[in-house]
Protein backbone atom coordinates (compact mmCIF):
# COMPACT_ATOMS: atom_id res chain seq x y z
CA UNK A 1 0.00 0.00 0.00
CA UNK A 2 2.68 2.41 0.94
CA UNK A 3 4.83 1.25 -2.41
CA UNK A 4 1.36 2.16 -4.30
CA UNK A 5 0.65 5.42 -2.40
CA UNK A 6 4.26 6.77 -3.06
CA UNK A 7 3.81 5.83 -6.59
CA UNK A 8 0.73 7.71 -7.56
CA UNK A 9 1.65 10.75 -4.82
CA UNK A 10 5.32 10.84 -7.16
CA UNK A 11 3.70 10.64 -11.10
CA UNK A 12 0.53 13.21 -9.28
CA UNK A 13 3.93 15.65 -8.46
CA UNK A 14 5.14 15.37 -12.36
CA UNK A 15 1.12 15.62 -13.44
CA UNK A 16 0.70 18.90 -11.41
CA UNK A 17 4.37 20.59 -12.02
CA UNK A 18 3.46 19.97 -16.01
CA UNK A 19 -0.25 21.67 -15.72
CA UNK A 20 0.73 24.00 -13.44
CA UNK A 21 -3.02 23.54 -11.81
CA UNK A 22 -1.73 22.05 -8.38
CA UNK A 23 1.00 20.87 -6.43
CA UNK A 24 2.00 17.52 -4.41
CA UNK A 25 4.25 17.54 -1.68
CA UNK A 26 7.59 15.06 -3.09
CA UNK A 27 8.31 11.60 -1.65
CA UNK A 28 10.95 11.84 0.50
CA UNK A 29 11.54 8.56 2.17
CA UNK A 30 9.80 4.94 1.51
CA UNK A 31 11.12 2.35 3.43
CA UNK A 32 8.54 -0.71 2.91
CA UNK A 33 10.44 -2.69 5.62
CA UNK A 34 9.52 -0.23 8.33
CA UNK A 35 6.60 0.69 7.18
CA UNK A 36 7.25 4.18 6.47
CA UNK A 37 6.28 6.70 3.79
CA UNK A 38 7.68 10.18 4.32
CA UNK A 39 6.77 13.44 2.48
CA UNK A 40 8.18 16.84 2.07
CA UNK A 41 6.66 18.92 4.89
CA UNK A 42 4.40 22.13 3.67
CA UNK A 43 3.76 24.73 6.03
CA UNK A 44 0.75 27.36 5.97
CA UNK A 45 -1.55 24.99 4.34
CA UNK A 46 -5.44 25.42 4.72
CA UNK A 47 -8.24 22.88 3.60
CA UNK A 48 -10.63 23.60 1.00
CA UNK A 49 -13.48 22.96 4.22
CA UNK A 50 -11.91 25.26 6.42
CA UNK A 51 -11.96 27.78 3.53
CA UNK A 52 -15.56 27.01 2.54
CA UNK A 53 -16.23 27.15 6.84
CA UNK A 54 -14.72 30.56 6.47
CA UNK A 55 -16.33 32.01 3.40
CA UNK A 56 -13.41 32.61 2.16
CA UNK A 57 -14.01 35.03 -1.21
CA UNK A 58 -11.38 32.97 -3.05
CA UNK A 59 -13.40 29.26 -2.75
CA UNK A 60 -15.61 29.17 -5.91
CA UNK A 61 -12.14 29.55 -8.00
CA UNK A 62 -10.15 27.19 -5.94
CA UNK A 63 -13.40 24.88 -5.94
CA UNK A 64 -13.51 25.20 -10.11
CA UNK A 65 -9.31 24.54 -10.39
CA UNK A 66 -9.69 21.47 -7.87
CA UNK A 67 -12.18 20.02 -10.68
CA UNK A 68 -9.62 20.90 -12.91
CA UNK A 69 -7.09 19.07 -11.11
CA UNK A 70 -8.75 16.14 -10.74
CA UNK A 71 -9.34 15.57 -14.29
CA UNK A 72 -6.03 16.22 -15.24
CA UNK A 73 -5.04 13.44 -12.65
CA UNK A 74 -7.47 11.04 -14.65
CA UNK A 75 -6.38 11.71 -17.63
CA UNK A 76 -2.75 11.95 -16.77
CA UNK A 77 -2.05 9.08 -13.93
CA UNK A 78 -0.85 5.77 -15.18
CA UNK A 79 0.36 3.23 -12.45
CA UNK A 80 1.89 0.00 -13.66
CA UNK A 81 0.13 -3.23 -14.32
CA UNK A 82 0.53 -4.60 -10.55
CA UNK A 83 -0.50 -1.57 -9.30
CA UNK A 84 -3.49 -2.01 -11.30
CA UNK A 85 -6.71 -2.75 -8.12
CA UNK A 86 -9.80 -2.47 -8.59
CA UNK A 87 -12.48 -0.49 -7.12
CA UNK A 88 -15.96 -2.63 -5.72
CA UNK A 89 -18.02 -3.48 -8.78
CA UNK A 90 -20.79 -1.26 -8.31
CA UNK A 91 -17.60 1.43 -8.94
CA UNK A 92 -16.54 -0.07 -11.95
CA UNK A 93 -17.79 2.06 -15.28
CA UNK A 94 -17.00 1.53 -18.83
CA UNK A 95 -13.92 1.67 -20.40
CA UNK A 96 -14.08 5.48 -21.10
CA UNK A 97 -15.29 5.79 -17.31
CA UNK A 98 -12.78 3.73 -15.81
CA UNK A 99 -9.08 5.96 -14.56
CA UNK A 100 -6.79 5.73 -11.95
CA UNK A 101 -8.32 7.30 -9.11
CA UNK A 102 -6.77 9.68 -6.45
CA UNK A 103 -8.89 7.26 -4.05
CA UNK A 104 -9.31 10.21 -1.28
CA UNK A 105 -10.50 13.33 -2.97
CA UNK A 106 -11.95 14.71 -0.72
CA UNK A 107 -12.53 18.32 0.70
CA UNK A 108 -9.87 18.00 3.90
CA UNK A 109 -6.92 16.67 1.21
CA UNK A 110 -7.52 19.26 -1.13
CA UNK A 111 -5.46 22.53 0.51
CA UNK A 112 -4.63 25.89 -0.71
CA UNK A 113 -1.43 27.31 0.18
CA UNK A 114 -1.44 31.09 0.68
CA UNK A 115 2.44 32.43 0.35
CA UNK A 116 2.89 30.61 -3.08
CA UNK A 117 -0.57 30.96 -4.03
CA UNK A 118 -0.95 27.20 -4.87
CA UNK A 119 -3.20 24.32 -4.77
CA UNK A 120 -2.00 21.51 -2.90
CA UNK A 121 -3.02 17.74 -2.81
CA UNK A 122 -2.71 15.43 -0.60
CA UNK A 123 -3.05 12.06 0.77
CA UNK A 124 -2.71 9.43 -2.67
CA UNK A 125 -4.13 6.12 -0.50
CA UNK A 126 -7.48 5.30 -1.07
CA UNK A 127 -10.51 6.29 1.34
CA UNK A 128 -10.56 3.98 4.39
CA UNK A 129 -14.37 3.67 3.26
CA UNK A 130 -13.16 1.22 0.65
CA UNK A 131 -10.21 -0.61 2.58
CA UNK A 132 -7.62 1.96 0.70
CA UNK A 133 -6.18 -0.71 -1.68
CA UNK A 134 -8.10 0.19 -5.44
CA UNK A 135 -6.35 2.74 -7.33
CA UNK A 136 -8.64 1.63 -10.26
CA UNK A 137 -12.38 2.72 -11.29
CA UNK A 138 -15.08 4.94 -12.49
CA UNK A 139 -14.00 8.42 -12.29
CA UNK A 140 -17.15 8.99 -10.81
CA UNK A 141 -15.80 7.80 -7.82
CA UNK A 142 -13.64 10.57 -7.10
CA UNK A 143 -15.91 13.04 -8.25
CA UNK A 144 -18.98 11.86 -6.25
CA UNK A 145 -16.29 11.61 -2.63
CA UNK A 146 -15.27 15.17 -3.39
CA UNK A 147 -18.77 16.44 -3.64
CA UNK A 148 -20.50 14.25 -1.05
CA UNK A 149 -17.27 15.43 1.14
CA UNK A 150 -18.84 18.82 0.47
CA UNK A 151 -22.54 18.41 2.12
CA UNK A 152 -20.43 16.09 5.04
CA UNK A 153 -18.65 18.80 5.52
CA UNK A 154 -21.39 21.48 7.07
CA UNK A 155 -21.12 22.05 10.39
CA UNK A 156 -23.82 21.48 12.95
CA UNK A 157 -24.12 25.38 13.73
CA UNK A 158 -24.00 26.37 9.59
CA UNK A 159 -26.85 23.58 9.01
CA UNK A 160 -29.39 25.92 7.13
CA UNK A 161 -26.24 28.22 6.01
CA UNK A 162 -24.42 26.39 3.79
CA UNK A 163 -24.47 26.47 0.70
CA UNK A 164 -22.94 22.92 -0.77
CA UNK A 165 -24.78 23.21 -4.05
CA UNK A 166 -23.05 26.39 -5.22
CA UNK A 167 -19.84 24.86 -4.27
CA UNK A 168 -20.40 21.59 -5.67
CA UNK A 169 -21.52 22.69 -9.05
CA UNK A 170 -18.19 25.04 -9.33
CA UNK A 171 -16.40 21.86 -9.18
CA UNK A 172 -18.07 20.14 -11.37
CA UNK A 173 -18.00 23.03 -13.81
CA UNK A 174 -14.10 23.01 -13.53
CA UNK A 175 -14.17 19.27 -14.13
CA UNK A 176 -16.27 19.40 -17.11
CA UNK A 177 -14.32 21.76 -18.67
CA UNK A 178 -11.55 19.38 -19.21
CA UNK A 179 -13.64 16.04 -19.42
CA UNK A 180 -16.44 16.69 -22.23
CA UNK A 181 -17.64 13.43 -21.85
CA UNK A 182 -18.89 13.57 -18.56
CA UNK A 183 -22.46 12.26 -18.35
CA UNK A 184 -25.21 13.93 -16.22
CA UNK A 185 -26.96 10.34 -16.79
CA UNK A 186 -24.41 8.45 -15.09
CA UNK A 187 -23.86 11.06 -12.46
CA UNK A 188 -27.52 10.47 -11.33
CA UNK A 189 -27.26 6.69 -11.49
CA UNK A 190 -24.26 6.75 -8.88
CA UNK A 191 -26.63 8.98 -6.89
CA UNK A 192 -27.62 6.19 -4.21
CA UNK A 193 -24.50 4.01 -4.76
CA UNK A 194 -22.56 7.14 -3.36
CA UNK A 195 -24.99 8.26 -0.74
CA UNK A 196 -25.24 4.31 1.12
CA UNK A 197 -21.28 4.33 0.97
CA UNK A 198 -21.78 7.45 3.19
CA UNK A 199 -24.99 5.99 5.55
CA UNK A 200 -22.36 3.00 5.93
CA UNK A 201 -19.42 5.84 6.59
CA UNK A 202 -21.85 7.43 9.54
CA UNK A 203 -22.47 4.35 11.09
CA UNK A 204 -18.34 3.49 11.43
CA UNK A 205 -17.79 6.94 12.52
CA UNK A 206 -21.13 6.78 15.43
CA UNK A 207 -19.81 4.04 16.69
CA UNK A 208 -16.59 5.89 17.97
CA UNK A 209 -18.69 8.24 19.75
CA UNK A 210 -20.93 8.30 23.25
CA UNK A 211 -24.58 6.33 22.54
CA UNK A 212 -26.14 10.30 22.57
CA UNK A 213 -23.82 11.62 20.69
CA UNK A 214 -23.98 8.83 17.96
CA UNK A 215 -27.38 9.01 18.04
CA UNK A 216 -26.98 13.15 17.19
CA UNK A 217 -23.93 12.65 14.67
CA UNK A 218 -26.12 9.66 12.92
CA UNK A 219 -29.60 11.77 12.58
CA UNK A 220 -27.40 15.20 11.15
CA UNK A 221 -25.68 13.04 8.38
CA UNK A 222 -28.72 11.36 7.22
CA UNK A 223 -29.89 14.67 6.62
CA UNK A 224 -26.96 15.75 4.43
CA UNK A 225 -27.11 12.88 2.55
CA UNK A 226 -30.69 13.63 1.59
CA UNK A 227 -29.77 16.75 0.28
CA UNK A 228 -26.45 15.24 -1.36
CA UNK A 229 -29.20 12.95 -2.89
CA UNK A 230 -31.23 15.36 -4.44
CA UNK A 231 -28.42 17.28 -5.37
CA UNK A 232 -27.15 14.79 -7.71
CA UNK A 233 -30.72 13.59 -8.83
CA UNK A 234 -31.50 17.08 -10.03
CA UNK A 235 -28.32 18.42 -11.03
CA UNK A 236 -27.57 19.44 -14.99
CA UNK A 237 -24.74 19.83 -16.83
CA UNK A 238 -24.25 23.37 -18.12
CA UNK A 239 -24.77 23.34 -22.11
Amino acid sequence: MLAVEAAKASRAFDIGRESGLFYVPKVVNLDEEAGLLEFERLSDLVTLLDLAIRKDKRLPDLLRKAGKALAVIHRDLVLPEEMKHKLPPEWMGSEDDNVFIHGDFASINICFREPSNELVIVDFSAAPMVERTPTLGSRYFDVLLFISSIFHGAPLRRAFNWNAKTMAEAFLSGYAEFTPEMNTNKLRALAPVICRLQRRNTWRLARQRRPLRAVGYICYHLLLNTRLYKFLREYEFPH
